[in-house]
């Protein structure tokens, strides 16, 4: 199975914090697309059929990664908020997602990977 991780999006704004997120995630094997720190540079990397699941921070510079939550939703793209937010300060149709409390350790970090990675349709074949 570790030659079938997800590409995993990471949309974060703080540097600190997207690059952690990323070693992390590739020290365990796990292929990182991105960061990146904004709404387009996210929609940009989706429409181009890099993203197999995504962790995305939910206020990003003077915007919030709502709209590509949306686009994950309506792709059938599994994600989760990587945030200091919870479930009562989204939008109705994002209350049900993963929330990953902020600062995320190892540990939470691999086992949402390890959710998403179950709910991803098997259409992949890279």
């Amino acid at each position: 199975m570790s030659d079938d991780r997800p590409r995993v999006l990471v949309v974060e704004d703080e540097w600190l914090i997207a690059e952690y997120v990323a070693s992390r995630l590739r020290a365990a094997g796990y292929p990182v697309i991105g960061p990146v720190s904004s709404v387009a540079a996210a929609r940009q990397l989706i429409d181009a059929g890099k993203v197999d699941v995504a962790l995305l921070d939910i206020q990003l510079n003077g915007e919030t990664s709502l709209p590509v939550a949306e686009t994950l939703l309506a792709r059938g793209i599994p994600f989760a908020f990587m945030t200091g937010f919870g479930p009562r300060d989204v939008p109705k149709p994002f209350r049900n997602c993963k929330f990953v409390p902020k600062p995320a350790g190892d540990a939470a970090l691999l086992n949402t990977l390890a959710d998403l990675a179950s709910l991803r349709p098997d259409t992949h074949s890279s």
